[in-house]
């Protein structure tokens, strides 16, 4: 198996790990707690777009970016005191802003997948759901492939 493959399985196996049923960047809406990924240090960015946003204070458990055939591909994996809510409603406003292909949205109070993907050019998913390791966090993984 390849490493881009590889690196592909990984992530939808975290991803469906991490889902644990169904359930802005900065601004009034979400008490301002967030910012953009570029704020983070280089190495975290990888091949994300530099205005994704995160919480502030979130605890970046996993980074990853490889180029395999190709293809630019990164995974973040955070954990976050920040609201399902909060979070969903900065996922979707940032997709909707972005213009962003939008192929599933599912946002509930414990539980986020949005995805999309633009045939020749990205595809991304944001999965989003309460942390296993601490009580009252919640886990987001977001995967974006750059071909």
């Amino acid at each position: 198996m390849t490493g881009f493959k590889l690196f592909l399985a990984a992530g939808v196996l975290l991803a469906a790990a991490g889902l644990s049923g169904c359930s802005s960047s900065g601004g009034e809406d979400n008490g301002g707690y967030f910012h953009t990924l570029a704020e983070e240090d280089t190495q975290t960015q990888q091949y994300f777009p530099g205005d994704l946003p995160i919480p502030q204070g979130a605890g970046i458990t996993f980074t990853k970016g490889e180029v395999a055939e190709g293809k630019k591909s990164s995974m973040l994996i955070y954990e976050t005191e920040a609201s399902m809510a909060a979070l969903g409603t900065t996922y979707q406003k940032y997709v909707r802003e972005k213009k962003l292909e939008l192929e599933t949205e599912i946002v509930d109070n414990q539980n986020i997948l949005i995805n999309g993907k633009v045939s020749g050019s990205y595809s991304y998913s944001i999965i989003g759901s309460s942390s296993e390791s601490k009580p009252g966090a919640s886990e987001i993984i977001v995967t974006w492939i750059v071909n």
